[in-house]
């Protein structure tokens, strides 16, 4: 079965580790290209590398500018080989003279082998799916919105809460089972920290996002396509910046990724 994700993402070898890549408007954010699709697709490029092994432990992707046209190409380089972890680099640049890198990623690949040691944090007690509120996708919402179901479970966008967190279920509409790829772009789906302080919509814009997968591949593949939790937090928002922390769990409780992101906003002019 073809899920749109992979379809949207996936990358023309134009030689060993250079790939193109075509934009999905389906995966638009109002007029430009959604960060959770570029990271995703960043992950798709090193998968395809001929080198790549071990699965992904970290990405850390830095949004340069607005990414829009119609395609982007993917470069994607071996940096340092360890015996069991791999450091990577990855650019995403204009496609029409490659001069111009639009976001950079590093990316951090290495075995996972079980042991005896092992800690485990449950995450805090939250609004069941089945009891949370339906966030559909309208003319207000960015179109990547249609591509998952997502229901809020904790917080209230557009006014003033007690502090910017939210929570939400969320899972991709054609049932794409989980794995790293949509890990990457599922916790670049809460909305702006913006939304929970203050009454109407400030939008914000993401400068940087870290995702640390801390599930085994075959962790990610029990959840299927069932729902993820994730669990979102702020610590500041001050001097046009602010920051995001996401924690991803599985139905089962199992905390499945930590993200990190900073953000940029622009408060309109009196």
């Amino acid at each position: 079965m073809s899920f749109v994700l992979d379809e949207s993402t996936a990358p023309q070898e134009l030689s060993e580790g250079l790939y193109e890549v075509e934009l999905d408007q389906r995966f638009w954010n109002m007029d430009n290209a959604f960060g959770g699709w570029i990271a995703a697709a960043i992950v798709s490029g090193w998968e395809r590398h001929r080198e790549k092994r071990g699965a992904l432990v970290n990405q850390n992707v830095q949004f340069h500018t607005a990414v829009r046209g119609h395609k982007v190409r993917l470069s994607v380089g071996l940096v340092e080989r360890r015996r069991t972890i791999d450091f990577w680099k990855v650019e995403v640049r204009e496609p029409q003279s490659g001069s111009r890198v639009l976001a950079a990623a590093t990316l951090v690949a290495g075995e996972r082998t079980p042991t005896e040691t092992r800690y485990d944090i449950e995450p805090e007690p939250m609004r069941p799916q089945a009891e949370s509120f339906r966030l559909d996708a309208n003319e207000m919402t960015p179109s990547w919105f249609g591509h998952y179901e997502i229901y809020l479970a904790k917080g209230r966008p557009f006014t003033r809460n007690p502090k910017p967190r939210s929570a939400t279920w969320v899972r991709e509409s054609d049932r794409r089972p989980l794995d790293a790829k949509a890990l990457a772009a599922m916790v670049d789906t809460p909305m702006p920290r913006t939304f929970f302080v203050r009454d109407g919509r400030l939008f914000a814009s993401t400068v940087s996002l870290s995702t640390h997968i801390y599930a085994s591949d075959e962790e990610l593949a029990a959840v299927g396509d069932g729902f993820v939790l994730l669990d979102t937090h702020c610590r500041a928002i001050r001097h046009s910046f602010l920051n995001a922390e996401t924690y991803a769990y599985s139905e089962a409780g199992l905390l499945l990724a930590a993200s990190y992101q900073t953000g940029i906003f622009r408060e309109p002019k009196s």
